[in-house]
């Protein structure tokens, strides 16, 4: 039912009080709904179907050399509505996502 795609991204060296953004282009085409068309039909809002975007943001530091890794992970979940008759480009608003 889900696709799973894995992303890494090469390590960089960020100071201890850095931070850094990065941008991810997220594309699918031609991904199976396994049965769930008949049910989207009465959810379909002026051609938007809903759509829950949830993945993991991991992140391994090293402290002291290698001597002392932190990790950290966060669980983000975001509601989209994506437009059938529209093919650019979706950006999430602000309020759209929620981070665990």
């Amino acid at each position: 039912m889900f696709a799973y795609t894995l992303l890494q991204l090469k390590k960089q060296y960020l100071p201890r009080k850095g931070t850094r953004n990065v941008s991810v282009n997220l594309q699918g085409s031609k991904v199976p709904l396994y049965g769930a068309g008949a049910s989207l039909t009465g959810l379909v809002d002026n051609g938007k179907v809903p759509v829950t975007l949830v993945f993991e943001v991991r992140s391994i530091g090293n402290v002291v050399g290698k001597l002392v890794r932190s990790k950290h992970r966060r669980h983000v979940s975001c509601s989209v509505a994506i437009d059938s008759h529209n093919n650019g480009p979706i950006k999430l608003k602000e309020n759209a996502c929620t981070y665990n």
